[in-house]
């Protein structure tokens, strides 16, 4: 059983007819269809579950939307994204607290903070304002949280240790970095979540390979961000025609042997763990031997 802790299927990418990326025994392939085809696929695949954090105000409405229409497969988190905390009404927030309140939310995420593009001043301040409070209102709610941090790794290692809710656990998000930055997110107790990064080519996936080996594996989730965070596979299929590919949890089978690959173990091994890790951690209301 494999199990997505971090998708965007809520994503307009998904609402109308779409090309997505699909893995099997003879590598990478593309299909073409709609969200409830790509679900039976995944079924059939054994990718049976899914957590889909929120981004804004408004698609916290959307993702509990969709879950509803996926009862028992996917799992809503409700949260407002560090790049679009800017944008929304500090007078809106108590909507996200009424969302968190909605039965089957099972963390607060996606929050954090993201230094990646050049930002001004009070944008960092409002997303430092909106990530400690939606802190608070994970401690509140004694939920776990679904971290995106990205090139911020001192500002927010500083927030979460002095913030209760760590004591809730979490994940870290479409993880990049260094073994020494891993350990410290390991010692305040949260999880590592790897996906398509690990399948890339860039420099920084170098690093990542560095620190997988000495993650636990109870402590390794594993999640795509579809449709975003595509695997490296240019040199098995044409560059023009991934420009506008969606990423599927269908992948997860090659991110399962490429952490095997670097931690020195079975596929099966990984596959089970990281399934027991998720449920564990978001207490989903699944059995782990569920047929």
């Amino acid at each position: 059983m494999i199990i997505d802790s971090h998708a965007h299927y809520n994503n307009n990418a998904y609402k109308k007819p779409f090309r997505y990326l699909s893995y099997g025994v003879e590598g990478y392939a593309l299909k073409e269809g709609e969200l409830p085809q790509l679900m039976q696929e995944m079924e059939k695949a054994d990718i049976r579950y899914f957590i889909e954090p929120g981004v804004s105000l408004q698609s916290c409405g959307e993702v509990l939307e969709l879950a509803a229409q996926y009862p028992g497969r996917i799992f809503p988190a409700v949260g407002v994204h560090p790049t679009r905390s800017i944008f929304e009404t500090w007078s809106d927030r108590h909507k996200l607290d009424a969302y968190a309140n909605t039965p089957g939310v099972i963390a607060i995420g996606e929050i954090g903070l993201d230094y990646h593009y050049k930002r001004e001043e009070q944008h960092r301040l409002k997303q430092h304002i909106w990530f400690i409070y939606q802190l608070n209102l994970a401690w509140k709610k004694k939920k776990p949280v679904i971290l995106h941090v990205r090139d911020a790794h001192e500002d927010a290692l500083r927030i979460l240790r002095m913030h209760p809710a760590r004591k809730l656990g979490g994940v870290i998000h479409c993880f990049y970095g260094s073994k020494e930055i891993t350990e410290q997110y390991l010692k305040l107790g949260y999880h590592i979540g790897i996906g398509g990064s690990v399948l890339q080519q860039e420099e920084r996936t170098q690093e990542l390979w560095g620190a997988i080996p000495h993650i636990p594996l109870e402590r390794i989730l594993l999640e795509t961000d579809a449709p975003f965070i595509l695997p490296y596979c240019k040199d098995v299929i044409q560059p023009k025609l991934l420009r506008r590919t969606r990423n599927s949890s269908l992948i997860l089978p090659a991110v399962i042997r490429r952490i095997a690959e670097l931690k020195g173990i079975s596929a099966d091994e990984v596959e089970q763990a990281t399934a027991e890790n998720t449920i564990r951690l978001f207490r989903l209301p699944v059995l782990e031997d569920d047929p």
